[in-house]
């Protein structure tokens, strides 16, 4: 499928060529889905072609539903084809244009892909924002701890969900890899990892959501105690306090 559609956009003289990425560039599966990389022409608009290929997606292959959304200067079109295959083109002007392992070009019109593909660019990751993160962390644990003793579990769920995700993506980015979608985060060391297990809840009684927010909330903390020390050790005391219920804020 990667081929096909790299065949077809070989004939829009504006694509500048097209590189396969994600998993199956690297190690596919019967799960990889189809990531191309569409590298438009500099003197082209790259949302012009970008909705271009929207109707000629839905003209070539049996596409049932399409998204859009943008990442910086790229703009991305996912497609789910009625075998529940999804076909994400992703349309990012020549400018600009760099690439990490693992990918591989399919074509390459001028020969300037191939210029950039012999120098792979190598993903940094920045350095986390604890104090950040550390804001958005106790308002979760805030709003959980409250919609669960006003009997909204699901919206405590939701909260809860938040935390254990940050607490995993500050992970995952202190080891050196990309986390935005999650991509890494069964590679955590185990010992790290196995602990989030206890910040899952099998029933939405309070006294289960109360211990996994605690939990999640703990580990938070752990996690925050690597980059920002003081910080976590001024949240904790707060924290602990409205999970157990010991906070004062009803007599004010």
């Amino acid at each position: 499928m990667a081929d096909r559609v790299a065949q077809l956009l070989r004939d829009d003289g504006r694509v500048e060529g097209v590189v396969l990425v994600g998993s199956l560039a690297g190690t596919p599966d019967r799960w990889s889905d189809v990531d191309l990389e569409v590298v438009v022409a500099g003197e082209a608009e790259v949302a012009t072609v970008a909705a271009d290929w929207v109707d000629r997606m839905y003209d070539a292959l049996p596409v049932v539903h399409h998204f859009e959304t943008a990442f910086g200067h790229t703009l991305v079109q996912g497609f789910l084809l009625d075998d529940a295959l999804e076909v994400d083109l992703a349309f990012a002007p020549t400018a600009g244009f760099s690439l990490w392992d693992p990918f591989r070009v399919l074509f390459d019109r001028s020969g300037g892909i191939e210029r950039i593909a012999a120098i792979p660019g190598e993903w940094q990751p920045g350095p986390p924002d604890w104090s950040g993160e550390a804001g958005f962390a106790w308002h979760d644990v805030l709003h959980a701890c409250t919609a669960t003793r006003r009997d909204r579990p699901w919206q405590a769920l939701w909260y809860l969900g938040r935390v254990r995700n940050r607490t995993l993506a500050l992970a995952q980015q202190r080891h050196g890899f990309y986390a935005e979608f999650f991509d890494y985060v069964d590679d955590l060391p185990a010992q790290e990892l196995t602990p989030h297990a206890g910040a899952l809840v099998a029933s939405l009684d309070q006294q289960s959501l109360l211990g996994a927010i605690d939990t999640a909330t703990r580990l938070f903390l752990d996690e925050l105690r690597r980059g920002a020390p003081d910080l976590a050790e001024r949240l904790k005391r707060p924290l602990l306090d409205v999970i157990r219920g010991d906070d004062q804020r009803a007599s004010r």
